[in-house]
């Protein structure tokens, strides 16, 4: 009669710790919030050093907009070997932005291009 609940309840753990992971979804996120929130630094540590360096730049020159009210709505993620890209929203019934990440030394990073 335990072995059953144990069972489902090692079956619960293992998931919750699978969805705890460094996956793009949860560095997207993690990345976006701290952004909106104009907590640099910590966007930073999920950024490529290029990333972050930009991200300095615009925050230097007052170029960064912060939105409190910021909400990650996950929509979908594509993973091609060590690339990945994740639609979200900033509300459910907004529009879809992409953020592309790339895979370094096992870690996924934000990485964004200049405008050209």
């Amino acid at each position: 009669m335990m072995f059953p609940f144990l069972q489902r309840l090692l079956v619960f753990a293992f998931l919750v710790l699978l969805s705890c992971g460094d996956s793009p979804q949860s560095v997207a996120k993690n990345f976006t919030e701290n952004l909106a929130k104009g907590r640099i630094s910590e966007a930073k540590k999920y950024a490529t050093e290029p990333t972050g360096e930009m991200l300095e730049f615009a925050s230097k020159i007052g170029a960064m907009p912060v939105n409190p009210d910021f909400t990650f709505v996950f929509v979908e993620k594509t993973v091609e070997g060590d690339k990945a890209t994740v639609v979200y929203r900033e509300s459910v019934d907004g529009p879809d932005e992409r953020i592309n990440l790339v895979r370094i030394d096992g870690k996924w990073m934000v990485h964004l291009q200049p405008v050209k």
